[in-house]
């Protein structure tokens, strides 16, 4: 039997930086390093670092780009450490656990991933992905350097109470320099966190710090980088697999596109919600592109970092040629999928114009007016007109609807939208009601404005921290105006977030734009606008400056106490 000389425990944490669930992501991070200090006592920083050892409490004081420490932390003594990194736009928390002192009990695995455990429970399911290292210094060059089954059977015995494939034994890799790498499961594809074996020749401990922790800096470690982009491309894969969208909606436009065959030129409405449909799919067919692209560069860098070419995998065991072959696999029905849902848009287009074609057959001219009827006033061109759903924050809603001015769109003023009651005094729900199918698209400005917690009654373990709260939200009215919007304009509606603020379920997918200190947005909101049928025509260049959004309260706004009663 290998004698063990030593354990240690290394854990690399991914979670976003940008899109609806960043802040409670960075909110997960935060109680993670909270939890670093309390339960595993790091509480000075990391010395010859110059980094703080706190955490900034808004995560837009964080670095904006590239890849760059952000804080360090350790236990005196430094046997156990903690690394948060910015890598452009995700965060990395590495955290290192060995025994103070030598340690003879084998049990220490457990231990230790019991108290980690303990430490993220609550926070994990915000992140992108985790992966967990067992290290171990093993007294057993011979079969380090083959990756033998015998070696990870003997380490696998100590490993937790975690579920363990039996092919794992099999599925290992010589990692070079005296290292062996195991992963101990190889499914589900989709899994968020991912376990991993680490076999270390008594000599090789420079060469396995330096591929899994650190090479003297605080830079992102190799093996660290290449699971970032594995945990990348199996979010992907979580969010194609819960969405389902594309499936669902290519046998909506087959049926639909049946029935109106069938039915022929007597079903208006069955053409218009065919043709509704179909603009359905444009969007989800532009997600699915940016989706397949996402997941191509994610392939791409693993094979980079792994040393291997993508996407095709270069071994045939091991967890760089499964993650190889994940990608390869995603990337065929991403492109499957994509061509079903286009063939199936563009036989609803021929259906919908065959429909129209028939009801107003060509050639046919049009009825006169008689000379004595009155010329009757000009139609309003509603194609311009945008509703805007907001809240309280006036000074985001002029920066929103001078930008929409800009771009040569109509945002509906509190007076238009009475007159198309055709009341003088309406209620407020028939100004909505009236108005809203009116529009040719609605913009629901989401702005953190209420500060709101879940009862203690009602929590579960498993929430994340913005069901613990308190955390900032939109206005009751402008979720429930969002609700509505969805329900008459789903194609044509554009949510813009604004600051940190709760996410609301059922959104996480929705056609949504971030609004930034920068001026990128800008150009976002005018694409997603001109795709739900506006008519863009900015007057000049400078639309992408109009709106003053920079200045925005919004963008920084935090709960805060409002001091004694």
């Amino acid at each position: 039997m290998s004698e063990v000389l030593d354990q240690q425990f290394v854990v690399h944490l991914y979670a976003p930086t940008d899109g609806p669930g960043s802040g409670a992501a960075y909110r997960a991070l935060t109680g993670i390093w909270r939890g670093c200090r309390l339960l595993l006592h790091m509480t000075e920083p990391v010395p010859g670092t110059g980094l703080p050892h706190v955490l900034p409490g808004d995560p837009g004081a964080l670095p904006q780009d590239g890849e760059t420490a952000v804080a360090a932390q350790e236990r005196p003594g430094a046997d156990c450490q903690a690394v948060l990194r910015r890598h452009h736009d995700l965060l990395n928390l590495s955290v290192a656990l060995a025994p103070s002192e030598a340690h003879g009990d084998e049990t220490w695995w457990r231990t230790l991933d019991g108290q980690w455990e303990a430490i993220t429970a609550e926070h994990a399911p915000a992140l992108l992905g985790e992966a967990r290292l067992f290290l171990a210094r093993v007294d057993a060059e011979d079969r380090i350097r083959t990756a033998a089954p015998s070696l990870y059977r003997r380490l696998g015995s100590l490993l937790p109470d975690t579920a363990h494939d039996p092919d794992a034994p099999d599925r290992g890799i010589p990692a070079g320099d005296g290292l062996a790498l195991w992963e101990t499961m190889a499914q589900p594809d989709e899994r968020l966190v991912r376990r991993f074996v680490l076999a270390i020749a008594p000599d090789a401990d420079p060469a396995a710090s330096a591929w899994v922790w650190s090479r003297g800096d605080t830079a992102i470690p190799p093996l660290a980088r290449y699971l970032l982009h594995a945990a990348k491309l199996r979010y992907q894969l979580r969010v194609w697999q819960r969405d389902g969208q594309a499936r669902r909606l290519k046998a909506a436009l087959d049926t639909l596109g049946d029935e109106l065959v069938r039915l022929g030129a007597a079903e208006p409405v069955l053409a218009e919600l065919l043709r509704l449909r179909r603009l359905d799919a444009r969007f989800l067919l532009a997600d699915l592109r940016e989706m397949r692209r996402s997941v191509e560069i994610a392939a791409a860098n693993l094979g980079r970092a792994s040393g291997h070419p993508a996407p095709g995998p270069a071994t045939t065991r091991g967890p760089f040629a499964d993650d190889a072959a994940l990608a390869h696999r995603f990337l065929e029905r991403l492109d499957d999928e994509t061509a079903y849902l286009t063939i199936s848009a563009d036989r609803a287009e021929i259906v919908v114009d065959l429909d129209q074609a028939g009801r107003t057959p060509p050639g046919r001219p049009a009825e006169p007016v008689p000379a004595t009827e009155p010329t009757p006033p000009p139609v309003r061109d509603r194609t311009r007109d945008v509703f805007v759903v907001h809240g309280r924050d006036e000074a985001a809603r002029v920066a929103v609807f001078e930008l929409l001015r800009a771009l040569g769109l109509r945002p509906l003023e509190w007076e238009d939208l009475v007159a198309m009651t055709g009341k003088p005094s309406p209620f407020l729900g028939e100004v909505i009601a009236h108005a809203m199918p009116l529009a040719q698209a609605v913009v629901v400005l989401m702005t953190p404005e209420d500060v709101v917690r879940l009862h203690p009654d009602l929590r579960d373990p498993h929430d994340d921290g913005a069901e613990n709260g308190p955390v900032m939200q939109a206005r009751p009215n402008v979720l429930l105006e969002l609700g509505m919007a969805l329900a008459v304009h789903p194609d044509r509606t554009l949510i813009l977030l604004a600051g940190d603020q709760r996410p609301v379920t059922d959104v996480g997918g929705r056609n949504y734009v971030r609004i930034r200190r920068d001026s990128g947005f800008r150009e976002k909101i005018a694409n997603r606008l001109r795709l739900a049928g506006c008519p863009i025509a900015p007057a000049g260049p400078g639309w992408r400056s109009a709106g003053d959004f920079s200045a925005l309260e919004a963008l920084r706004r935090v709960p805060r106490g409002d001091g004694p009663a």
